[in-house]
Order: structure tokens, then C-alpha cells, then sequence
């Protein structure tokens, strides 16, 4: 795990926002999008969940954060 997947998680729980996350980080949208899949991968687990207001950490994810 890379020191930018962090982050891109980081950035995504501060701004509830992947599209935001990406504008500060200066990815696209996409491109933190990919970022957090990965890292759920590398997890085996969701750690947000995606809505039309933005997205939230899970359990889980929040125990990561």
C-alpha cells in the first residue's frame, strides 16, 4: 500500500467526496475512484458507501481511517 492510496482516503473522508478529493489531489474523479477500489481490494472490504450526497465510511472503513 502506497503513502497516496492513504491520501486519496484521507482527502475522500474529509470532503465526503471522491470528485473533490480529486480536484485537492489533482486526479480525476475516475482516477480516486480507481485509488479507493484498490484499496478495498487490498482490504477485502467496502470502506465507503456511494450516494447521491457524496460518500460515508463504513464500519469498517472507519476502523481503517
Amino acid at each position: 500500500m502506497s503513502i497516496s492510496k492513504y491520501k486519496a482516503l484521507i482527502k475522500t473522508v474529509e470532503f465526503s467526496s471522491l470528485t473533490k478529493a480529486a480536484e485537492y489531489l489533482g486526479y480525476t474523479q475516475s482516477g480516486i475512484s480507481h485509488i479507493i477500489n484498490s484499496l478495498e481490494g487490498e482490504y477485502g472490504f467496502l470502506l465507503f458507501v456511494r450516494n447521491k450526497s457524496g460518500v460515508h465510511l463504513t464500519s469498517k472503513g472507519e476502523e481503517v481511517y
